[in-house]
This record gives structure tokens, sequence and C-alpha cells, in this order.
């Protein structure tokens, strides 16, 4: 299927959304939600419970961002570990690390996949402090991870979270971490994670697309695409 950004998913695609639409992993509310970002918005990308408590799904999420951490990852890296923001990412960077050990989803770089926890209350006590669990590896490179990107500013705080921390960033910026958002709003947030300094940034699907993709298979009216195509214009223009 041929989406509005131009690109095409497949019928691997195409089954994960389905399965994201039973699960209700975005909904689509008659009044607006107040996101983080300080912007309202009538859909919404949850990632919780709705993909926790359905395993197909995970494990489909899983398979998707393995196989995209694998094209992404160079000969330079170190073995690749996830870092998932908290608390939602942690969910997806576990699915991920699971299932390329058992799909045998190799990184080029003969690694294998793995994933650290983030806190989201920075640890004061016992013998791991901070707000990742484990100390820092120059051995490995590390992979933010979260659910949804809308201003970009949690993926900026993790970051100084990271360097708080002490953990190295990637082998291709002195100052960032690559970067894996499952769904882009398309409301700026990639555009300023690149201006402050991020390289490798991977979205696993755009809002819009994903609206798109519901419209075409009948699982959502056709006027939800015109209205998160209005959203994303909107918001795009309150953000100049």
């Amino acid at each position: 299927m041929q989406t509005p950004s131009g690109a095409v998913y497949t019928h691997d695609d195409l089954e994960l959304l389905k399965e994201m639409a039973t699960s209700h992993f975005i909904t689509l509310s008659d009044k607006p939600y107040l996101l983080n970002s300080g912007i309202e918005s009538r859909f919404y990308v949850h990632g919780r419970q709705d993909l926790t408590d359905h395993p197909r799904l995970v494990w489909m999420v899983g398979e998707k961002i393995a196989t995209l951490i694998a094209k992404q990852t160079l000969r330079a890296d170190g073995q690749p570990c996830l870092i998932g923001i908290p608390t939602v990412g942690n969910s997806f960077a576990q699915a991920a690390s699971m299932v390329a050990f058992r799909e045998g989803i190799e990184m080029p770089n003969g690694k294998r996949l793995c994933y650290r926890v983030m806190r989201e209350v920075r640890k004061d006590h016992g013998p791991h402090r901070g707000w990742v669990n484990g100390e820092p590896d120059s051995g490995q490179t590390y992979w933010l991870v979260d659910n949804t990107l809308t201003d970009g500013k949690s993926k900026l705080a993790a970051t100084a979270k990271l360097r708080q921390d002490k953990y190295p960033c990637g082998s291709d910026h002195p100052d960032t971490y690559p970067c894996l958002i499952w769904i882009d709003r398309q409301q700026g947030g990639l555009e300023k994670l690149k201006a402050a300094g991020f390289t490798r940034l991977v979205v696993a699907y755009n809002l819009l697309d994903v609206v798109y993709a519901y419209a075409e298979l009948r699982l959502w009216a056709r006027k939800s695409v015109r209205m998160v195509a209005e959203e994303i214009r909107q918001h795009k223009l309150l953000g100049k």
C-alpha cells in the first residue's frame, strides 16, 4: 500500500497495523487530549496496556523494531543496547531484544541486540544508583526508544539523563544517541531533534500514514485522514 509520505506498507506492516487497531493502540476521541508537549489533539498514541495485554502485538512490534535496528546498525558500533524512555518505551525495548534473540535477527556487526531499563525517578540508594540500571559499557551502542514523537522534549530529557550517568554517545555523533520512534506525530519534533544534533533517527511509522492505512482498510472513517492532516498542519504552523 502506497501511503501519503511515499512509504510503501508491506503485508506484514498492514497485519501489524490491523493488530494495533484491534488493541486500540491509537485512539480518536470526540474531545481533544492534552499532550505532554502542551498541545491538544484528538488522536492519541498509547502503547501501554493496549500493547502489553496483547502478546501477539508485542511480538510483532518487537520484530519490526529489531529489524529496523539491524538495518541501521553500523559495523563500527558496539553491541546495540536499547533504552526505552519510561515508562512506555521500556516495553518496546524489551520486546525487540527478546524477539531478536528468538528469531535470530542478526546485527551487521555480529552483536546481539539487548536492552536496559531507564527509571522515571533517579535511584539514590543501593549499589546501582542513577537513571539507568547498570554501569555504562564502552562496548555497547545505546539507542533511545519511545512510542511517539511530538516536540522532542522527552528525547532531549532522556539524553541529558544518559549523559548524567556517563553513558557514551553514538559513534556517529559525540553528543547524541541513536533514537528509534515508533510513531512520529509529524508536528516538528523530528526537525527539532535534528537541529539538536541527532543524526541517526529511525521512525517506524508516521501518524498520517497509519490513519490513511486504517481508512483504506475500512477500520476508520475516511474523514479521519482529513482530520489528522489538518491537525498536523495547524500544529506545525503553531510551532513556527
